[in-house]
């Protein structure tokens, strides 16, 4: 209880003092507070600043007649939704744009990755758990051109 009275008092002088933060140690005891505007806050690397201003575009990148899924973002490659669940994806598969490849676990936010064009999954690059960087392809797709995804749905 004393603890809370403590920082009820330090809450008390920031506003008396129009503070944003304060911090105070006594012994074993530090209490830091800091004044939220109600708004969170997000760093973004710099490599992501460029896809905040203009329209996102497809990290793909062409090899042969193979084209990459790339990482949008560092973190921690998942090929699956939960360990030891079925795999989002696996070679020989096919996909959709809105198709679910894998997801990214970057501090601590999973983020799910789309595959953003239409083909069949030749190669899985990355292992299940593995650390990638923000370009790194991820997968290699066959791509199946808009009027053949159109005659194999006939």
């Amino acid at each position: 209880m004393e603890t809370m009275n403590k920082i009820k008092e330090l809450i008390s002088l920031m506003n008396t003092n129009n503070l944003v933060e304060i911090e105070v140690q006594e012994d074993d005891l530090r209490i830091k507070v800091r004044r939220g505007d109600g708004i969170q806050h997000s760093v973004l690397p710099a490599h992501q600043l460029t896809g905040v201003a203009e329209e996102r575009q497809p990290l793909l990148t062409q090899k042969d007649n193979l084209l990459a899924i790339s990482s949008p973002m560092v973190g921690t490659f998942y090929k699956a939704p939960t360990p030891g669940a079925k795999p989002f994806v696996e070679a020989g598969d096919t996909v959709e744009p809105e198709s679910v490849v894998c997801v990214i676990e970057a501090m601590k936010i999973i983020n799910e990755i789309k595959a953003e064009l239409s083909g069949k999954i030749v190669e899985v690059l990355v292992e299940d758990g593995k650390a990638v960087e923000y370009g790194q392809p991820l997968f290699r797709v066959l791509p199946v051109s808009p009027e053949q995804s159109a005659q194999q749905q006939r």
